[in-house]
């Protein structure tokens, strides 16, 4: 299967306006993250296996910082664990 990337660049003209925004979008994600990773990690330590999507969704959307997002950054969809 072929697969695209693409990058978009983009200038946040208004940064002063959308700093504290932005800055608690990134604190959230990384939280997000963190608790994934951490998820993965236990499971992985305790049977060798890692949990499936399913599993990480329903951990990641019962973590506080998950509704901190905007809807489309929190889908899971968007979210990506290596």
């Amino acid at each position: 299967m072929l697969e695209t990337t693409r990058t978009y660049v983009a200038k946040i003209t208004n940064h002063s306006q959308v700093r504290d925004d932005l800055d608690q979008c990134g604190v959230s994600a990384s939280k997000l993250w963190n608790v994934g990773r951490y998820h993965i990690q236990n499971r992985w330590d305790d049977d060798g296996e890692i949990p499936d999507e399913a599993e990480l969704k329903s951990e990641l959307k019962d973590h506080e910082r998950y509704s901190d997002l905007h809807s489309q950054s929190s889908s899971f969809e968007n979210l990506r664990f290596s």
